[in-house]
């Protein structure tokens, strides 16, 4: 999934081992994710919620041009360019919806909820504000010359980024929760499907996504940065967290995963 913390420490955010249910928390999460959807309809659509904060840090807003797109017949008061970045926000929060919902299995506190919403909000926040800063955004690279029309070639392979991400992220969560669920695979560690190829390949299916909405936004230096970010996190906490778990739960089938398996987050690189 995301940045979180999992140990059974203090400052946990979620805690593996334990299929309590919480559903509070559970709701909270949806909900503080949900929130992030009209925040950033209003800093990409002409309200242009972070204009004031751009001009007081010395930029220049890009206020919306070009004709918006119109989707089953409603204007959706976003352009070509706009609707896409608009269109990853609402796939990512479908996404961790359906997760927090029908995936995990871990419990979680009302802490983690608030503080992972807080997370993405900034995160997309980040990303919007960034493209609607003459200086950082996609539209002033000299093939679009600030025509959100036109689509530049960063957007476009971050579009293929995003939806890589997606594919691989939860795509193998499925594929793993598929095989939890057979009665015959208790006690056993899933390590076919897209977990053969790396073995934590949802969160390098993560980054992946991560990045391409970063790069769709704001170009290379933005997607470099977050995926840098997020990269450094997996291989120093998560993935060190979650392989401690799993060897003492999984014990010799781990080992032999590892050996079988020695990518960690994507297949024949990393």
């Amino acid at each position: 999934m995301s940045p979180t913390n999992t140990p059974t420490k203090k400052g946990v955010l979620i805690q593996r081992g334990s299929n309590e249910r919480t559903p509070f928390p559970r709701g909270l999460f949806v909900l503080s994710r949900g929130l992030d959807l009209p925040l950033q309809y209003a800093i990409l659509s002409s309200r242009s919620l972070a204009a004031p904060l751009i001009h007081a840090l010395g930029g220049t807003a890009i206020l919306p041009t070009g004709r918006p797109i119109f989707l089953m017949g409603t204007n959706t008061g976003l352009s070509p360019q706009r609707a896409i970045l608009f269109g990853m926000v609402i796939g990512s929060f479908v996404k961790q919806s359906y997760w927090v919902t029908a995936i995990a299995q871990e419990p979680m506190t009302p802490r983690a909820a608030a503080l992972i919403g807080a997370f993405y909000a900034v995160a997309s926040s980040l990303n919007t504000i960034l493209f609607t800063n003459t200086a950082t955004s996609v539209l002033g690279y000299a093939s679009v010359a600030g025509d959100e029309t036109r689509l530049p070639i960063q957007t476009i392979i971050g579009i293929g980024l995003y939806a890589l991400g997606l594919v691989l992220e939860w795509g193998s969560e499925l594929q793993r929760l598929k095989f939890k669920k057979d009665p015959k695979n208790e006690g056993l560690a899933h390590t076919g499907g897209l977990f053969g190829l790396a073995r934590h390949i949802n969160y390098g299916g993560y980054v992946l996504w991560r990045v391409g909405s970063s790069i769709a936004a704001a170009g290379w230096i933005r997607g470099a940065a977050v995926g840098g970010f997020h990269t450094y996190y997996f291989l120093k906490d998560g993935i060190p967290e979650l392989d401690a778990y799993c060897s003492k739960r999984y014990s010799e089938q781990w080992s032999e995963y590892k050996k079988t398996v020695p990518y960690k987050l994507f297949p024949y690189i990393l």
